[in-house]
């Protein structure tokens, strides 16, 4: 029995190396013409979904609403986005909270870091009720918590980069350095720990890549030495090894970070979005403004909503946002596999199929699914026949 989550292939389009601009006053800056062929068509529309007049950070799209969420640092709180122009208010948090980062966990919970003063904590967002994660290391507090990652094996990390808590490095009661910590829910403080001390500046946006065997990491310290993507290796158990420079960023610095489910890397700057291959080659770059954080959403996740000041803007893009993918897990007694994964899984079909070397024999799997508390579960009979399963949005 063989089990084994697929990526979907995209069709590939070739664009010109130069500057095309777009009719919604964004351009394109290309690189490897190739490999930008594959994810941006220039003919894309560029939207502008929302125009506030602020600070806007940390979007999240809601596949359970069809919705986006979105930090209004300014006003302090959380807005919705209802594609494609409707907004209104999600969260009214207490004074001085500042929502900054935020992430949807394996069961589609808002993870959030508060990183003013009134927070200064990891929180799950839920019905409207903040529920703190995390709100110290060792007893120290934290200088200003900005964004959140989420692994599959529950563990969340975030950065601590000290921005807009009102406290600088050094002080007492705070760690010594600003820091990307780890740790799991289910213990929060018991098992926060520091995972990355050194050489990351300001380490800010994170994120983990498809396979989540690495972490990349982005300094936005705005000095020679930040302005850099940093990459790591990240063992099942949660080591972190290999710290090694990745990427920088030629404009302004890196905020917010994400992969899509090829393992590129979407990075905010000072006039945009940069696009990295996986080895660190620059792809290309959508050039309009100054942009804080970005994240895939939409249908399939293949939308790109970017935040910044004063805008929400999105397009859409060939390639789906790694939030697309979904882990399976597998146990095996000696007569049976079961197959688990998170629920609720919105959007998402478990799939099977005898062979890799045809996308066309993938069939909706009719297996029976229980669902128990958090998780989808699945038994499967031994047989002489290999068996694929993948989890697909529809």
């Amino acid at each position: 029995m063989i089990l084994r989550l697929l990526k979907k292939g995209w069709v590939s389009l070739f664009a010109s190396i130069f500057l095309f601009q777009n009719a919604q006053a964004a351009s394109f800056e290309i690189v490897d013409a190739a490999e930008f062929g594959r994810i941006i068509n220039t003919n894309a529309i560029f939207s502008t979904n929302a125009n506030i007049n602020v600070w806007l950070e940390g979007p999240t799209w809601i596949p359970a609403g069809g919705n986006l969420v979105f930090c209004d640092q300014n006003n302090n709180r959380l807005k919705k986005l209802v594609p494609p122009s409707t907004v209104t208010d999600f969260q009214l948090p207490p004074a001085n909270t500042l929502f900054n980062g935020t992430l949807l966990d394996a069961q589609e919970r808002l993870i959030c870091a508060e990183a003013g003063s009134g927070g200064l904590r990891i929180s799950m967002l839920t019905n409207g009720v903040a529920t703190p994660l995390v709100t110290n290391w060792n007893g120290l507090k934290f200088y200003s918590p900005n964004d959140v990652a989420v692994k599959s094996d529950g563990t969340i990390w975030f950065t601590d980069p000290g921005y807009n808590g009102g406290i600088t490095r050094p002080h007492a009661g705070y760690p010594s350095n600003y820091c990307v910590y780890q740790f799991h829910p289910t213990n929060a403080n018991a098992t926060c720990r520091p995972a990355i001390t050194n050489g990351v500046i300001r380490p800010n946006g994170l994120c983990f890549s498809p396979d989540e065997t690495k972490l990349y990491v982005a300094d936005s310290d705005d000095t020679a030495s930040g302005r850099r993507i940093y990459v790591y290796s990240i063992s099942t158990s949660n080591t972190v090894t290999g710290s090694a420079f990745f990427a920088s960023i030629n404009n302004g610095v890196p905020d917010g970070i994400k992969c899509d489910v090829d393992g590129r890397v979407w990075s905010s700057a000072g006039n945009g979005v940069h696009i990295f291959a996986p080895d660190g080659h620059v792809i290309g770059r959508i050039i309009f403004q100054r942009t804080a954080n970005l994240c895939f959403g939409g249908p399939q996740y293949k939308t790109l909503y970017m935040t910044g000041q004063p805008y929400v803007t999105s397009m859409p893009v060939l390639v789906a946002g790694a939030p697309s993918l979904k882990k399976l897990q597998s146990a095996f007694d000696g007569s049976q596999m079961t197959v688990s994964w998170p629920a609720p899984s919105t959007g998402f079909n478990l799939e099977e199929s005898d062979r890799l070397d045809s996308p066309s024999l993938w069939t909706n799997s009719t297996l029976p699914v229980i669902t128990q508390g958090n998780q989808k579960t699945m038994t499967v009979d031994t047989t002489n026949t290999a068996k694929f399963f993948r989890l697909r949005l529809n």
